[in-house]
């Protein structure tokens, strides 16, 4: 799934993306593929897989930064 990093919160080791439906997921550093946190922008799109919690609430599982050979020509409409 593609999305857009709409917020980015360093010192909790975290942030938040924009899925292509509307709904923000939140990412801990622990979900990034190959980049730290530093290497993310807000405002980046990025590729990642999530799952659902209790109570509606979802996570993301894993996250790929713009420097990923899928990401560099895939971008949401």
């Amino acid at each position: 799934m593609l999305g857009l990093v709409t917020r980015i919160l360093r010192k909790l080791g975290g942030g938040f993306v924009l899925t292509e439906t509307g709904e923000e997921v939140f990412f801990g550093s622990y979900s990034l593929d190959g980049s730290g946190i530093d290497e993310l922008e807000e405002g980046q799109w990025v590729e990642f897989e999530f799952y659902e919690l209790e109570m509606g609430r979802a996570t993301i599982t894993r996250l790929r930064s713009e420097g990923s050979p899928r990401l560099r020509n895939s971008r949401c409409a």
